[in-house]
């Protein structure tokens, strides 16, 4: 039986891969296609989550592309990381980028893809983040916008290993 969406899972799936270079994290995909299944796996009003390193988890608004990258590259990010942490704003930054998210990015090949400049320091820790972007969802642009200017003079790959071993973003 051919499950609805998985060719938009897959699409999502192989922008992680094209932007790593390959998979590590190997979670399993729960999609769900009504509103009650979502909500009987734990999920809650979000369009998809990364659960742990383990799963990701998609609501039926986030059986697409976009959101299915960007669940994907926060497991695939830590599964490179391992038990080094960053800061969330760089971790959903890096998801904003690597899902191509047009809500909150210009198009690729427009220069500078910012959308909304960040306004101040963006949210370190989960907690801030939520209450953040609970707030104003203009945070993941703003987010996307100071990885995509990160990562215009950092090679994704050494960045990220350099995190891995313990060492800071650069300031």
């Amino acid at each position: 039986m051919v499950v609805a969406g998985v060719g938009r899972v897959d699409e999502g799936t192989q922008r992680v891969a094209e932007f790593f270079g390959d998979l590590r994290g190997g979670p399993a995909f729960l999609a769900c296609l009504t509103d009650a299944c979502y909500a009987r796996i734990g999920g809650g009003g979000e369009r998809g989550i990364a659960v742990l390193n383990r799963a990701v988890m998609l609501s039926p608004r986030g059986i697409d592309p976009v959101i299915a990258a960007h669940e994907l590259t926060h497991v695939e990010l830590h599964a490179r990381l391992g038990s080094a942490t960053v800061p969330q704003w760089f971790d959903e930054g890096l998801a904003v980028l690597v899902s191509d998210d047009a809500r909150y990015l210009q198009p690729a090949g427009t220069g500078d893809r910012c959308r909304v400049e960040p306004a101040g320091p963006l949210p370190e820790t989960l907690g801030d983040w939520l209450h953040a972007a609970g707030a104003d969802p203009q945070v993941y642009a703003q987010a996307g916008c100071a990885v995509s200017r990160l990562l215009a003079t950092h090679d994704v790959h050494a960045l990220v290993a350099q995190l891995a071993a313990g060492e800071v973003l650069p300031g």
